[in-house]
């Protein structure tokens, strides 16, 4: 497998993708703030036309991310692209968007009507990857009829479905009950617990794994190795715990070898993703054409050397104790 793409229904995809969260801009769930504050529509079109240009072409949303606005923003930007790149969406479906409580509805019959919404808001006749979006970590699979999935997946509208997973738990559900062929958890380079799955000779082949939150919700970046991160109101960390806060900044901190690395350390982290020879991509959240670029140099550079991947091992051997 070449160590910048992998092989996935009969084309090559770039390892590295575009993560599309921060697309929603600020917005709130449940009377809290669940975006990553506002963001300059202009730019971030010409951020996924940059991307695009340059060999990445997989992009990961989610009707759940601002009610449909990133997949909106996702849609108008590809409509736009004038380039020859044809890009795999994955999105998500779980939340019902017209709900008074923001209630999740994981059943068939609501998959069957997200996929059309999504196909409408992302202006595209197909969707690469429809995933549960976060369903509990004892979800049970077996009462879930894959009917109409494997139905989307003939009429052509879609390629694959699978499970986005809130935990390394919510991970080793799906797959003792074998549903879909497509996961996505945490990976990065301080919490490394998803990789005993992806290595695994019983799923390896089975699945595609995507990796979310490579640069730790934006902790992996120069900004963290010099002074303590803040964050407007509108944006979702600004409500993070402390303690686990202060964890992340601590070991972020014991990574700045990484920062002495070509792109410094947040192009570095996105090559550790690329370090693996497993059936794997990640998805950086991007938001403006500096992020974009930074993932483009990631690609370009390739994976890590293996003494550095060793020490990132080493000083940052466990994650944070309320994660296990």
């Amino acid at each position: 497998m070449p160590q910048d793409h992998l092989s996935f229904h009969n084309r090559q995809i770039s390892r590295i993708g575009f993560g599309c969260w921060q697309l929603a801009g600020a917005y709130e769930l449940n009377g809290r703030q669940n975006g990553y504050g506002a963001i300059d529509n202009d730019e971030a079109i010409r951020a996924i036309h940059m991307a695009l240009d340059n060999g990445i072409d997989f992009f990961d949303t989610a009707i759940g991310y601002g009610f449909g606005r990133s997949e909106t923003v996702l849609g108008n930007a590809l409509k736009s692209y004038q380039g020859s790149t044809q890009p795999v969406i994955c999105t998500k479906y779980g939340l019902v968007p017209d709900s008074d409580k923001n209630e999740e509805d994981f059943s068939a019959s609501n998959f069957t009507k997200s996929v059309e919404g999504s196909l409408q808001r992302l202006q595209t006749d197909t969707i690469g990857i429809m995933l549960l979006h976060n369903p509990p970590d004892d979800f049970d699979f077996s009462t879930l009829d894959i009917a109409p999935f494997e139905k989307m997946v003939g009429h052509g509208k879609l390629l694959a479905y699978g499970v986005s997973c809130r935990t390394q738990k919510g991970v080793a559900n799906v797959l003792r009950h074998g549903f879909g062929s497509i996961v996505e958890a945490v990976y990065n380079p301080l919490d490394r617990r998803y990789e005993q799955f992806f290595s695994d000779p019983l799923y390896k082949d089975r699945y595609t794994f995507i990796c979310r939150v490579p640069l730790a919700s934006g902790f992996i970046s120069p900004r963290t190795l010099t002074a303590a991160l803040s964050f407007p109101e509108n944006d979702i960390r600004y409500s993070l715990n402390p303690e686990q806060a202060e964890w992340v900044t601590s070991s972020v901190k014991k990574l700045s070898f990484l920062n002495e690395l070509e792109g410094g350390i947040t192009v570095s982290a996105l090559r550790f993703q690329l370090s693996n020879p497993y059936n794997t991509l990640t998805i950086p959240g991007i938001k403006n054409t500096k992020q974009a670029a930074d993932a483009v140099t990631a690609l370009r550079l390739g994976p890590l050397p293996a003494d550095v991947i060793d020490r990132i091992s080493a000083a940052v051997p466990e994650v944070f104790y309320k994660w296990k």
